[in-house]
Order: C-alpha cells, then structure tokens, then sequence
C-alpha cells in the first residue's frame, strides 16, 4: 500500500471515530453530572445560628 492510501485510511477514520468519541465523553459526563449534583439546597445545619442578623456586631470604638 502506498503512503497516499494509508493518509486516506488515517483521515476516514479519524472522521468517523473522532465525533463518537466526542458523543460518548459528552454523555458520560452528563451521566457524572447528575449524579453528583444535589437534589435541591440543603438546610443550613445549625438553623438560625448561620444568619447575618443574628452575628454578633463588631465592636466600635468609643472615644
């Protein structure tokens, strides 16, 4: 076979076999995606304690 042949040979293969493999990553990623992703936000664990407003103020300087 002639190298002009193989060059053909590379280059219909890589057509054809490149977007599946394109496919087949991006559907595997999907798949992770989802699996990893939570449900819905999750409650704060200590309730009220993580809010702003109930953070102690910083102390002011009193002349």
């Amino acid at each position: 076979m002639d190298r002009k042949d193989w060059n053909r040979i590379g280059l219909a293969a890589a057509v054809l076999l490149v977007p599946g493999g394109f496919l087949l990553g991006a559907t595997m990623l999907a798949r992770r995606a989802t699996k990893v992703a939570p449900e819905g936000p999750e409650p704060p664990i200590d309730g009220a304690k993580n809010t702003p407003a109930s953070e102690p103020s910083p102390p002011t300087a009193v002349d």
